[in-house]
């Protein structure tokens, strides 16, 4: 009795153990396929996460491409206005070069202008001067130049006597002597001169007063005025013009 009693208990502690092994089991299998279904579910929300990602990563390459492809363009462009920039800036300082050339060039002919309004100024007052040179040329040989040689003067001489004058005429003409009072009617005026070859020695008698004209060549001239009293000296005052 002992015996089968034994055996009796011990199946019974193997059902017992079967039976809580196979609830462990089954538990396990629940918490496996509950296990199992979360992380199918993770794993399901990651792909789509994954293929989100994906999907802005290929947009974002996409974006990237435009966007090097307008650096490109626009280094391009960047590229083309250095070279405009560039060959505008060689324009300029050729132009700058040229300007400074011109620049100079205009200080040159600025420099000239002024030597040709000196020279011109020179020349105007050189041809002002030779005008007025043939104007006194053509009044010399129509012979109006004149030189007052004596005016108005007073002289006095002893009977028989004379007072005289000497000048020098530079031109042909005649001279003029205007005795406008003397205190004798014995006065006379004489003129004597040499000159190219020819010799002039002539009186005029003026008497108390008058006018004597002598002709003249260029030279020293010897002009006298005096009287011809016997007795008392004379008084005269005498103008004495030169005409050329």
């Amino acid at each position: 009795m002992s015996e089968k009693s034994e055996k009796g208990e011990k199946k019974v502690v193997r059902r017992s153990v079967a039976i809580a092994l196979g609830i462990a089991c089954i538990v396990l299998a629940m918490a496996l396929a509950g296990t199992i279904a979360s992380y199918a579910s993770t794993t399901s929300e990651k792909e789509s996460t994954i293929a989100s990602l994906r999907s802005q990563i290929e947009n974002l390459r996409s974006r990237v491409k435009e966007l090097e492809s307008t650096v490109n363009l626009k280094d391009s462009t960047i590229a083309s206005l250095r070279s405009q920039i560039t060959e505008k800036d060689d324009t300029i300082s050729s132009l700058n070069s040229q300007i400074a050339g011109l620049r100079s060039r205009v200080k040159e002919l600025e420099s000239t202008v002024n030597e040709l309004r000196s020279r011109v100024s020179d020349l105007e007052v050189e041809n002002t001067n030779l005008r007025v040179l043939v104007n006194k040329l053509w009044s010399i040989i129509d012979l109006k130049e004149s030189t007052v040689w004596v005016d108005r003067e007073t002289v006095s001489q002893p009977a028989g006597w004379y007072t005289y004058w000497t000048f020098n005429a530079p031109y042909a003409g005649y001279v003029v002597v205007q005795v406008h009072s003397s205190t004798t009617e014995n006065t006379y005026v004489r003129v004597m001169w040499s000159s190219h070859g020819a010799y002039y020695d002539h009186s005029i008698t003026v008497g108390a007063s008058g006018t004597a004209v002598f002709p003249v060549l260029p030279g020293s001239i010897e002009i006298r005025v005096g009287n011809t009293n016997l007795f008392g000296g004379a008084t005269e005052t005498v103008t004495i013009i030169y005409f050329y």
